[in-house]
């Protein structure tokens, strides 16, 4: 394996002695610069599935680089993916501060950010400039907040998901649609109605075909993003998880599944804090055994679709332990925040190794 020292990872303990979306903030505007980067990884295999290719099966999560800011930075870092997001088809601010901190005694963290965007076309001009070694972009959608509180909202939901689409289709090799985020108000509720989910999914997967055919490419993956426990806020059992799943299950309506989004089950509610205001979610090693369990059933249940491990990695260990769980791919987040960069290829070799 390639050793790497760069001043981004010698800055990394100091960037944790700061406010967690303040140091956050500045190690993206760290890994725009090129004396940040490590040397690609070279003792990875590439993965391929359908018409996807990584050069190796460790990945960013959605929430890490928002509007792809720092793409070049993660390809140096060696990340075999990457999904930019949560992308809206206009900015947002967010929830209001405070929405991020640390829990380092749980090596996790805690955040209600509520998908703070630039907005589709600030996205757009940073992938549109391209350069980002063969670092494949995946690219995480939702409908706009402001839509979802609206009494009827299947249709202009359908149609912000079809912009953002034909927005973002050069650029993607995939696309996630976030639909279990629990930091935006309703959300979830939306992915647990039947009918919201198989009509929002399916008409955004006939965009993509009708744009694969109009580029003559291969199909591009469409995968929905995943909560780690049900709309009464239970660990998933075979029967629930089924339940969610099978609209989404029926052939040409999504290709596979990200398993897990941040928990709010995990989350505590805090002094002073109303009982129903927004929680947010865990996301860390508290998550670690959720996603594992989560992707046994997957495996069990959607044994063809595509399947990307999230949640809890902080050794390549962890990430072994989401591959034996089912996981074609696997990726980082919190682990890069007490772990540092080193983690990538760290993994990205663990999931190369045989056995």
């Amino acid at each position: 394996m390639t050793r790497r020292f760069s001043l981004y990872r010698k800055l990394w303990p100091l960037l944790q002695l700061a406010d967690a979306e303040r140091a956050h903030r500045a190690g993206l505007h760290l890994l725009q610069w090129p004396f940040a980067w490590g040397r690609t990884l070279r003792d990875a295999e590439p993965f391929c599935w359908q018409g996807l290719r990584v050069r190796n099966r460790v990945g960013i999560a959605a929430g890490f680089d928002k509007d792809a800011q720092a793409l070049r930075g993660m390809a140096g870092l060696g990340a075999g993916f990457a999904e930019v997001g949560t992308v809206l088809n206009r900015p947002w601010p967010g929830n209001p501060a405070p929405r991020l901190r640390r829990i380092p005694e749980q090596r996790a963290l805690w955040n209600r950010l509520g998908f703070p965007s630039a907005g589709l076309a600030g996205v757009q001009r940073r992938l549109a400039r391209g350069a980002f070694s063969d670092l494949a972009v995946g690219c995480n959608i939702a409908p706009h907040p402001l839509t979802l509180r609206e009494p009827d909202a299947l249709p202009r939901a359908r149609a912000e998901l079809a912009e953002l689409v034909e927005g973002l289709h050069a650029h993607a090799a995939f696309f996630t649609i976030n639909l279990s985020s629990p930091n935006t108000r309703g959300l979830r509720a939306q992915l647990h109605g039947a009918d919201f989910a198989a009509g929002l999914v399916a008409p955004t997967r006939e965009c993509i075909a009708r744009l694969d055919a109009q580029a003559g490419r291969a199909a591009t993956p469409l995968l929905v993003k995943l909560p780690p426990e049900d709309a009464a806020q239970r660990p998933f059992c075979a029967d629930s998880l089924e339940a969610l799943l099978q609209p989404l299950l029926q052939p040409g309506v999504c290709d596979g599944f990200v398993a897990v989004n941040s928990s709010a089950r995990l989350a505590r509610r805090r002094p002073g804090e109303e009982e129903d205001a927004l929680r947010g979610g865990i996301s860390g090693a508290p998550l670690l055994p959720v996603a594992e369990a989560m992707l046994r059933l997957l495996a069990e249940l959607a044994p063809n679709h595509l399947r990307i491990g999230c949640g809890g990695v902080m050794s390549p260990g962890d990430a072994r332990r989401l591959q034996q769980a089912g996981a074609h791919l696997v990726e980082i987040y919190t682990g890069l925040i007490y772990c540092g960069p080193a983690l990538i290829s760290r993994c990205a070799a663990a999931l190369s190794a045989p056995g």
